[in-house]
């Protein structure tokens, strides 16, 4: 892929990266006060509220990390390495201020993934629930992050 295609790319990617965090936010503010009473009996349609909470945390997550922050990595020419490592990267680019965060977010991005069981699915809400308004505000800073990128590579 040339230099052009991939500032496109990014350009794509921080718009769906901003459309995702609006998304996130929205499913924040529709099961705020679920989250005060999910060990208790829920009606089918506000498990669906607290499912599509998690489901576009995990969205958001994979979107940052796996595409986003790869994506940053190649037009910078900064050789991927591992998940870890652009988490790290992250931290370093002011993303987050702690890379532990991002760790944690993409540990419960993979529990979201892999978690079949009923009896954990409160926990797993009340973290993403927690976890969320960092993951909005990460996705912002890469947003900015990026734009700058652009305009950087694009400068004459």
């Amino acid at each position: 892929m040339t230099h052009p295609d991939k500032i496109l790319l990014l350009l794509e990617e921080c718009e769906n990266l901003q459309s995702a965090s609006a998304h996130l936010r929205f499913s924040m503010e529709r099961t705020r006060e679920l989250i005060q009473r999910v060990r208790d009996e829920m009606s089918s349609e506000e498990l669906e509220r607290l499912e599509s909470l998690a489901s576009r945390f995990a969205r958001l997550a994979d979107m940052l990390i796996q595409r986003v922050m790869r994506l940053v990595d190649e037009i910078e020419l900064t050789p991927s390495g591992s998940v870890l490592d652009r988490i790290y990267r992250a931290e370093k680019r002011a993303w987050v201020n702690r890379a532990e965060v991002l760790v944690r977010i993409r540990e419960l991005r993979n529990l979201i993934a892999h978690e079949y069981a009923a009896d954990k699915m409160a926990e797993i809400y009340e973290a993403v629930f927690m976890l969320a308004p960092e993951l909005d505000q990460i996705a912002k800073q890469a947003a900015v992050y990026c734009e700058s990128l652009i305009k950087r590579v694009q400068a004459p």
